[in-house]
């Protein structure tokens, strides 16, 4: 993907003139910025913003540096492109993998919707070839690798935050090797409006601990896939908690380690077993502006 490309390129990416674009850009729907010599360019992220609430098509995508069929538009089915991606990731086909989740993101299906209807089912039809035996290991790990620079696409497709948007870290414990659902959480929290920041994997408690005090955060996450050891997770997570009630952070927890006799012994503000709870949970705290008026925005051409 680009990051900056010109007015003619867009235009000639979504099938439009060149003109009628530029008044777009004039009536601030889609944002601009100006080179050292004047000339007016446009950030990718801020044309798929418009794209995707607009509902107009790419028919040129490559002119944005896409895959050739990252086309948008909103007609997607979560069941053919979950099976779509789990074959591209199953055969290490990373083209196919940006396109279907590109193409479900431009279409307007939620970031929570495509991580828990598309991603994770995904993943888990993954584990369980893997554990049969009927995909090898290397399949398994390669589809992660394929799916974090995925997510990173996506995360370079998402609109700029100001820098007065709510602040939200987080990352996995000690012990816990597992990075997926951490940076699905900053995806989801980003289109929603917060500066989330996934700080990875295996993360010792004190450096938590750090870096709720350095960064002040509005809400810190914590993915917990593996417990090395109860007592001391616990011990470790108190103090955490402790930290978080005195600097005013809310603390959201989520993972498959997270058993019900586990959690009742632990205090957090609360537990999310899919990203559709915590983007509920993230709405409550801090509301997410409403969107441009669909009327305020261009009709998409008919298709013939």
């Amino acid at each position: 993907m680009k990051d900056l490309v010109t007015p003619r390129q867009v235009a000639q990416a979504i099938d439009m003139s060149e003109s009628s674009l530029k008044r777009w850009c004039d009536q601030g729907l889609i944002p601009t910025v100006r080179t050292a010599g004047g000339h007016r360019r446009l950030p990718v992220n801020g044309v798929l913003t418009f794209l995707r609430n607009s509902g107009y098509q790419l028919v040129k995508p490559e002119l944005l540096g896409l895959p050739p069929s990252t086309l948008g538009g909103r007609e997607r089915k979560l069941n053919g492109e979950r099976d779509r991606l789990f074959g591209a990731l199953v055969q290490g086909d990373e083209q196919v993998c940006v396109e279907v989740v590109l193409n479900l993101y431009l279409a307007g299906i939620a970031m929570s919707t495509i991580c828990d209807e598309v991603l994770a089912p995904v993943f888990t039809g993954i584990g369980e070839k893997w554990g049969c035996g009927d995909i090898a290991v290397y399949q398994e790990r390669r589809s992660c690798e394929i799916c974090h620079r995925v997510l990173h696409e996506v995360r370079r497709a998402l609109p700029e935050l100001p820098t007065t948007a709510p602040i939200a870290v987080g990352g996995t414990v000690d012990g816990d090797p597992y990075t997926l659902a951490s940076s699905m959480v900053e995806l989801v929290l980003r289109e929603n409006g917060w500066r989330a920041c996934s700080l990875g994997n295996m993360l010792p408690f004190l450096s938590l601990r750090q870096a709720l005090c350095d960064m002040r955060p509005r809400l810190f996450w914590l993915s917990v896939s593996s417990v090395r050891s109860e007592p001391d997770f616990l011990n470790e997570f108190d103090q955490l908690t402790g930290l978080a009630q005195q600097n005013q952070v809310s603390i959201v927890v989520g993972g498959k380690a997270l058993t019900p006799e586990l959690r009742c012994r632990m205090q957090y503000s609360s537990y999310c077993d899919t990203l559709k709870h915590l983007e509920s949970f993230a709405q409550q705290l801090v509301p997410t502006a409403p969107a441009r008026s669909a009327a305020s925005l261009p009709e998409p051409p008919e298709a013939d």
